[in-house]
């Protein structure tokens, strides 16, 4: 048996209306039919109104009230069965690296590096349509969290929980965090394709050469956003019981980390990709946008299959039939008592 569904319940309140006005009709013709057995006795009134019409056609509004009915069920927007529908999609792969190094903490841009990295990806993955997207994280070593998807609310769960403390191996190495990104796009050899690198700049690996040209003969093109200021700043940290401190180097000095943005650009211009300087979230994202949105966008077909199906025409092919029956119903029945 098939179940139904209503997508607009709500219009169900509407047969309140119908109650009432039947009510008052129903009490509308009892009334007449009082007031004419008051009029004269039985056999004088059988015999003033034998063949004689009334003005209350009864079954022609029984009509009426039956497509009342049937355009409220209309309304409420009857479902049942099974649909397929076809969506076609543009969009381009993305991969965003983000940097998880101790110097992403640095508050020299409030409230730091990193969370101020983090806004502006989920700034960004709300104004994305039909792009699917990866995540990458990285300091001294680099790993896979999300493969390409357009779940966004689940990338930006992943996001919201990002830290520093995650990633055990420390220091900041573009290389590992370019191929990393780059094994995400096995899945989708046929589309555009583009990593987003965040990150301060403070590269300690010599091999990030190599990852640019293997990028680029992937045909991946990188856009580097960086982030910090030139200034040379303490890098906070949490002990154990959550207090916080400043990095230190093993002699006991404060260790100061400074933004460095010359790899993050030749890392852009090598790929044919373009580097961006992280200051107004909103603004960069739209600048971010921009330059993505000149990729070329790939077209592939999705389907959803939708539990029920919109059946309100067999609804409305009824109540029009009864609105064709009222129209040429007779305006005066017989009254017959």
């Amino acid at each position: 048996m098939m179940a139904m569904a209503w997508e607009k319940p709500m219009y169900a309140l509407l047969f309140i209306g119908i109650i009432i006005l039947s009510y008052f009709f129903y009490r509308l013709i009892h009334w007449q039919k009082k007031a004419l057995q008051s009029f004269a006795d039985t056999r004088l009134r059988n015999h003033i109104f034998e063949g004689k019409e009334t003005n209350l056609p009864r079954l022609k509004y029984i009509f009426l009230f039956l497509s009342l009915i049937f355009a409220i069920l209309t309304m409420m927007g009857p479902m049942w069965g099974k649909e397929e529908q076809e969506i076609k999609r543009e969009g381009i792969s993305l991969v965003i690296a983000l940097d998880l190094s101790t110097s992403m903490n640095a508050q020299d841009i409030a409230p730091s590096r990193l969370e101020k990295s983090k806004k502006f990806i989920t700034t960004y993955l709300d104004k994305l349509g039909g792009d699917k997207v990866g995540l990458v994280i990285f300091a001294g070593g680099a790993y896979n969290v999300s493969p390409l998807t357009s779940d966004y609310n689940a990338l930006n769960n992943y996001i919201e929980g990002f830290s520093t403390q995650l990633i055990w191996n420390q220091g900041t190495d573009f290389s590992k965090a370019l191929k990393k990104s780059i094994e995400i796009f096995d899945t989708s050899p046929n589309t555009s394709k583009a990593i987003i690198l965040i990150s301060d700049g403070e590269d300690h690996e010599p091999e990030v050469e190599a990852a640019t040209k293997l990028a680029k003969e992937n045909k991946i093109q990188i856009f580097s956003v960086g982030v910090g200021s030139s200034n040379a700043v303490p890098i906070p940290m949490r002990d154990d019981y959550g207090d916080f401190y400043y990095k230190e180097d093993k002699n006991g000095n404060m260790v100061l980390t400074s933004f460095h943005e010359t790899k993050l650009r030749f890392i852009a211009e090598k790929t044919g990709g373009k580097y961006l300087k992280l200051e107004n979230i909103d603004k960069s994202v739209n600048n971010l946008k921009s330059e993505i949105n000149n990729l070329e966008k790939t077209q592939s077909n999705q389907y959803f299959i939708y539990n029920k199906k919109q059946q309100f025409q067999w609804f409305l092919g009824i109540a029009i039939l009864f609105i064709f029956i009222y129209t040429l119903t007779s305006d005066k029945l017989k009254l017959k008592f």
